[in-house]
């Protein structure tokens, strides 16, 4: 494993950032063309991007806001008009390195914290100077790029994996399968011996900027080294595309981190999740 050591700094952070910004974009754009009915949405507000794709649902947030000067008071007005509109929360990722204006006019507009998560990166070896490649099979487990076919099967495993003991499953499986169509991602399967699909993962690259998200074991097959086997295969993957650097978001503390962690990921920031209701 190739890495070196990581210096956060306002760089880095914009670099993570606008690839957020990016993808949120990208998701609700695509669920705009394939589900016309959702009428997603998506605003430019103080060089960040505000994306609405579904009511009351983590996947409609802003990101990369404050990121490249100062956030005006009408910038965080048009963030709640936004979403006002649409029925639903504002939600808004904000990284420690934002112009310290955001948080203080998301302060006095009412937004709270809502969740923690830890950011975590990894700077990446050109595919011709890596001395040693993750392999694509690790102890049994062997992972393939899903094809743009298998996007059904695809959801339909990763809402197995991330379902929560008695919880319904979402009643718009549709929307998930159209962002499995946003353009820069990659979809990924891992199996183990015999085929059986165990776990999935996904990437997506912006600017040499590669995010790993949506990574999930079957509970079957959990504490068999699929998650590990998924996160080498997608640093390969993002090497192999041309990016300089690899990050993902986890919950601090939880196994996701513990397996980044392994895999060469260093946490670098705390990335803030705040939220506004208009009941």
């Amino acid at each position: 494993m190739t890495s070196r050591p990581v210096f956060v700094d306002r760089a880095l952070s914009a670099r993570i950032e606008a690839a957020e910004a990016a993808k949120v974009e990208a998701f609700a754009r695509e669920v705009a063309v394939r589900v016309p009915a959702q009428r997603a949405a998506v605003a430019v507000i103080a060089d960040g991007r505000a994306a609405f794709v579904v009511p009351h649902a983590r996947v409609s947030r802003a990101a990369g806001l404050g990121m490249s000067g100062p956030v005006e008071a009408r910038d965080v007005e048009a963030l709640e008009d936004f979403y006002a509109s649409r029925g639903t929360a504002a939600r808004i990722l904000v990284s420690p390195f934002a112009h310290p204006s955001l948080l203080a006019r998301l302060g006095e507009r009412g937004f709270r914290l809502d969740s923690l998560d830890t950011v975590l990166v990894r700077h990446l070896a050109l595919a011709a100077e890596a001395h040693a490649p993750e392999p694509a099979a690790r102890g049994g487990v062997v992972v393939r790029r899903a094809a743009r076919e298998e996007a059904s099967a695809w959801v339909a495993a990763s809402l197995s994996a991330f379902a929560l003991p008695g919880e319904p499953p979402p009643d718009r499986v549709d929307i998930f399968e159209a962002g499995f169509h946003q353009p820069g991602a990659a979809y990924f399967f891992a199996s183990l011996t015999g085929g059986a699909v165990a776990g999935v993962g996904a990437v997506c690259v912006h600017e040499r900027v590669a995010l790993l998200f949506a990574g999930a074991t079957l509970e079957a097959h959990r504490g068999r080294g699929v998650q590990r086997a998924l996160i080498d295969a997608r640093v390969a993957y993002a090497r192999d595309v041309g990016c300089d650097l690899a990050y993902s978001v986890a919950g601090a503390g939880s196994t996701s981190q513990r397996n980044l962690e392994r895999a060469g990921l260093v946490a670098v920031y705390s990335q803030a999740m705040l939220i506004k209701s208009f009941a």
